[in-house]
């Protein structure tokens, strides 16, 4: 089943505008145990896909992520930088997911969401600090929907592009950068090392920088 939600995520590639709407006051989201997936491999994605198409979503979330902390590398103890990292995949592609729902420009997404693509930047949302202030106008936590909100957001005028991939000790090491189509112009170059996980993905990315 989570491959097909993987499949449908990559080939529809349909962003909803950004919106303006404030969500209401944020609570933290529970504590769950991960969800166990089903006769899954790690490395193994639905047929035909390979990793630079699986884990173009959270490359996307966390690039921009880091251009907008002027970070050049990924760290897990930054606990706003993973969040807006979650918070920018979700919102760009969320959407797409069967299990989400849009209403007015919010997406709501049951706690497992938000698990599956925490797994793919190898964050475990359990772990993570408290969702910090500078998102809870984006994002929140509903508990009594048992479901987190999240403005939708729109970034369809740049995209992931990998140009080489490479397998090292440490991983697939993968080298590309965020592009602007309309000009064709880099706007972040990057080097990614992704390892074989037992997650919606696939992968996880071990190590993102910024080069």
């Amino acid at each position: 089943m989570k491959k097909l939600l993987l499949t449908a995520l990559i080939t529809s590639m349909l962003l909803l505008p950004v919106s303006t709407i404030a969500l209401a006051d944020h609570e933290e989201a529970p504590v769950q145990a991960p969800t166990q997936v089903q006769d899954f491999r790690p490395g193994d994605m639905p047929a035909g896909m390979g990793p630079c198409e699986a884990m173009a979503p959270a490359l996307h979330g966390m690039v921009l992520a880091m251009m907008n902390h002027d970070a050049q590398t990924f760290d897990r103890g930054d606990g706003e930088l993973a969040w807006e990292c979650l918070y920018n995949t979700l919102s760009l592609y969320g959407q797409l997911d069967s299990r989400s729902e849009v209403q007015e420009d919010v997406l709501y997404f049951p706690v497992e969401t938000a698990q599956d693509y925490a797994a793919a930047l190898d964050v475990v949302l359990g772990e993570l600090s408290p969702l910090p202030e500078e998102l809870t106008d984006r994002l929140t936590y509903d508990r009594t929907q048992g479901a987190y909100q999240a403005v939708c957001g729109c970034d369809s005028l740049s995209q992931i592009q990998v140009r080489d991939v490479r397998s090292t000790d440490q991983g697939l090491q993968l080298t590309g950068a965020l592009v602007y189509i309309v000009e064709n112009q880099d706007l972040a170059q990057f080097q990614a090392t992704l390892q074989p996980r037992d997650n919606m993905f696939g992968y996880a990315i071990t190590e993102l920088k910024l080069v």
